[in-house]
């Protein structure tokens, strides 16, 4: 049965990724004293904690006796609560050589204290947050809030968002064009520029995680360049634009999903003003696409898509409302966080992906691989399968009907080491016999039968 079982997976068709259905949650983090207006970035590290970076200041430092006002970042756990390293105002360096840094001010050459307004985070692909700040670039230890690098790429000029590949280099662009986007190592040395002049106006780019591929988003002109390479040792190549129409300020990758995603257009700038074509995105909008269809199309067509939740515009001023300025995923990638810029209340607001039916139970590590029966079985529309993984991978639970067709996939993206209990609803399916199968990073692991009644 299980050869026949791989033969009728093997010539199944690939499909685009349906749809999700993203709910609105809440507002983040729910406690009204721990809320702020204006976010200008945010991040999830693999713990699933949320990094929130107010645009202005909301704290203070001693500066020779006086207190003056200074940006700091904000981290909750997944449930809201503060974490233990929140707030970060001041940041301390592993390396034992670089002196304490005040994240969010420092005192000028004329003995001026200045702040340094918040411009972006981004998770590399350690985990590890890259924080923009006004023009310098951290990185922080996700786990310790510690510094693990600073750079000032360009001196003067505002960062936008930085952004990483696979191998944790470092891409990171100016706020206003004429600037290089510069490529760092993990360790802040300098690769190279993506280009030696951007465009114009880009709060925030994107780049493949194999390194050959660049989004420059170009708020002005409505599109966003297409950079490529052959491998990492060229240099890139201006080859093409894409989604035009969109004003993009904000952009990440799904770490479960792998697709691309991107904010279309506030009420103040608007959206579909592209010259050449004509295009309907919406606004206040984050669109997810496949790179495929980013490189192939113009006008690439959404995958996915997510709303800000009842833009609260001032009644005074139709053209003010929330600016989309950031969006990141839980590690699973089934929750959303996405932040605006200019709204009056909370900035952060939390979606569920409601098609996903799956939950951790408890937050221990079992000690082997486990793939249970359903309960109730036989059973009547819904049933439910509980899996122990000892190991972090790549996780898949499919049901197959009698013949070996796919009926269901349960899950398919990327899991941490704990207990689950996956739902799966029969809506359709006629009664009989079923298999289910656990997979893990492509190999089978354990399958079960079960028994759908009418």
């Amino acid at each position: 049965m299980k050869h026949l079982l791989l033969l009728a997976v093997a010539t199944l068709l690939l499909t685009t990724p349906a749809m999700a259905q993203w709910e609105f949650s809440s507002v983040f983090p729910t406690i009204e004293e721990l809320q702020f207006s204006s976010t200008h970035g945010i991040a999830v590290d693999p713990d699933g904690k949320v990094w929130i970076q107010p645009f202005g200041a909301t704290d203070s430092v001693s500066v020779n006796g006086t207190f003056q006002s200074v940006r700091v970042l904000y981290v909750f756990d997944a449930d809201g609560s503060a974490a233990d390293i929140s707030p970060i105002k001041f940041i301390d360096f592993t390396d034992g050589v670089t002196p304490r840094d005040t994240l969010g001010g420092f005192t000028n050459a004329m003995g001026v204290f200045e702040g340094k307004s918040g411009r972006g985070l981004r998770a590399d692909c350690a985990g590890n947050i890259l924080v923009s700040q006004f023009d310098v670039l951290y990185k922080l230890d996700y786990t310790t809030g510690q510094g693990l690098g600073r750079v000032v790429p360009s001196m003067g000029n505002a960062l936008g968002e930085a952004t990483s590949d696979s191998d944790c280099n470092v891409y990171v662009g100016t706020v206003f064009g004429g600037n290089p986007i510069a490529i760092y190592d993990p360790n802040f040395n300098p690769l190279g520029n993506v280009t030696d002049a951007s465009a114009t106006f880009s709060r925030s780019n994107q780049v493949a995680p194999d390194g050959l591929t660049f989004f420059e988003t170009d708020f002005e002109n409505t599109y966003t360049i297409i950079h490529t390479r052959p491998d990492i040792f060229s240099s890139f190549d201006s080859t093409g634009v894409t989604l035009r129409g969109m004003r993009t300020e904000s952009s990440v990758i799904n770490p479960s999903t792998g697709l691309y995603w991107f904010s279309s257009g506030d009420p103040l700038s608007g959206a579909n003003e592209d010259s050449t074509v004509v295009t309907s995105w919406d606004i206040q909008t984050w669109y997810a696409f496949e790179l495929a269809d980013l490189l192939a199309n113009e006008v690439p067509t959404p995958v996915d898509s997510i709303k800000w939740n009842e833009p609260a515009n001032n009644p005074n001023d139709e053209t003010a409302g929330p600016r989309p300025r950031g969006i990141a995923f839980s590690p699973d990638g089934n929750t959303a966080y996405i932040a605006a810029f200019n709204q009056p209340g909370p900035s952060v607001q939390k979606f569920i992906n409601t098609n996903v039916a799956i939950e951790e139970n408890g937050t221990s590590t079992p000690e082997r691989f486990a793939l249970g029966q359903n309960y109730p079985n036989p059973f009547r529309g819904t049933t439910r399968i509980e899996f122990d993984l000892p190991t972090a991978g790549h996780v898949a639970l499919r049901v197959y009907d009698v013949r070996g067709r796919e009926v269901a996939v349960l899950v398919d993206e990327v899991l941490a080491a704990r207990s689950y209990t996956a739902e799966f609803k029969a809506e359709g399916l006629a009664t009989g016999t079923y298999l289910y199968v656990l997979e893990l990073d492509g190999r089978q692991l354990s399958s079960n039968r079960m028994m759908l009644v009418k």
